[in-house]
């Protein structure tokens, strides 16, 4: 059966067997580019804030990925005196290695400002997949840009949106959202009319919360947030016949009955955020949604490779009982030791049959097909890092 058609089977329920597998593909996913610095080349990266990697498709599946990265492509950041300016006019400086925002231009503006503030003007290159790989992964598209949330953070500055809200300040708070709707419609317009191809699976990225709880009430959420994200969702399906996938950070469960009701097919969550334990978060959601990269593929991988069979057993049950599932690091890794785990821990997850990953779900952990998973495991070969 091909990787398509299993991706099918899982959007309509069907699929039963081991789960498909994304590893370095997307924001989501992806490997910085400090992980593996000797991939990294003077060209464009994949994401322009967290510089990871537009690997290739053969890249992509030595590592052990069923899914192929395909979108728009970034000039890295160009650092003048450790500030960096992006295409939305929010400006950035380095620290200890990461970029965080340091001005942003729409802090102070007044409505009219932001009425009349300039659109970027979408003219990137994009990462194509080869017409003969298109058979051997899912093609998946990153988000070309940030989500509503993300992108009125940036410009207004996280506190001020979020005191436009608190206050009632709606008019301000419309205003950012509509700007921000139409510039993600364009970008996404842009990326998927400039591909060959429509991809399987996009990506929609919106942080909604903190660690420990979430940026706006469940309130606030559902009358000024939700109708935005509701008109976006359904302008993306009048562009394309792609699977969409929402991601959003933190400790959002009083929301994400609703968030489900958008009409997603797949759901990535921070399940290390308070309250988003991810068997939990399964059972809340409707079994047609697809948890992607919600289960910790590395920490996985780094058990089987200590032969901690105690912490093996409780993870991989627990991808089990989390069907219908797609595996994948829990972020983008920043590590060599993250990348080598990820690596291990698809493999492991594909020493186990149909049959086996059927007893872990109804039954829980079965210790001899655990233990020949570990076996076969630790016995397989492994690309070499510096080689991929």
């Amino acid at each position: 059966m091909s990787l398509r058609m299993k991706l099918a089977e899982l959007l309509s329920g069907k699929w039963n067997g081991p789960p498909l597998i994304d590893i370095g593909t997307t924001s989501l996913t992806g490997i910085q580019a400090g992980a593996l610095p000797h991939l990294r080349e003077d060209g464009a990266v994949a994401h322009p804030i967290y510089e990871t990697l537009p690997l290739a498709p053969k890249e992509c599946i030595r590592l052990g990925s069923d899914f192929l990265r395909t979108g728009l492509l970034f000039d890295p950041p160009v650092i003048t005196g450790e500030a960096f300016t992006d295409a939305f006019g929010v400006q950035w400086q380095r620290d200890e290695g990461l970029l965080s925002p340091i001005s942003h231009p729409l802090e102070n503006a007044e409505l009219k400002d932001i009425l009349h503030y300039p659109n970027p003007e979408w003219r990137n290159q994009l990462q194509l997949v080869e017409p003969e790989f298109r058979e051997a992964g899912i093609l998946i598209a990153d988000a070309p840009c940030p989500g509503l949330i993300d992108l009125s953070f940036m410009l207004r500055n996280p506190w001020r949106f979020m005191e436009d809200i608190a206050e009632k300040n709606w008019k301000m708070a419309a205003a950012l959202l509509d700007w921000s709707l139409e510039t993600i419609i364009e970008a996404y317009n842009y990326m998927l009319s400039s591909l060959p191809e429509q991809p399987d699976v996009i990506v929609y990225s919106d942080d909604l919360g903190y660690q420990d709880g979430m940026f706006f009430s469940p309130s606030d959420f559902r009358n000024l947030v939700r109708p935005y994200m509701h008109s976006l969702l359904t302008r993306l399906r009048q562009l394309t016949p792609a699977a969409i996938c929402f991601h959003s950070c933190g400790a959002i469960r009083p929301i994400l009955k609703e968030i489900a009701e958008l009409g997603i097919e797949l759901i990535n969550l921070d399940t290390k955020a308070k309250g988003m334990d991810v068997l939990e978060v399964r059972r809340e959601l409707p079994a047609s949604i697809i948890l992607h990269g919600s289960n910790d593929l590395c920490a996985l991988g780094e058990a089987v490779a200590n032969k901690n069979k105690a912490r093996i057993a409780l993870l991989i049950t627990e991808l089990a009982q989390s069907a219908p599932v797609i595996a994948g690091p829990l972020d983008n890794m920043s590590s060599a030791e993250q990348v080598l785990a990820a690596i291990r821990g698809a493999a492991f997850i594909r020493n186990f049959s149909s049959d086996d990953f059927e007893k872990l779900r109804n039954i829980g952990p079965v210790r001899n097909i655990i233990e020949e998973a570990i076996e076969k495991t630790l016995l397989a070969e492994f690309p070499e890092i510096a080689a991929l």
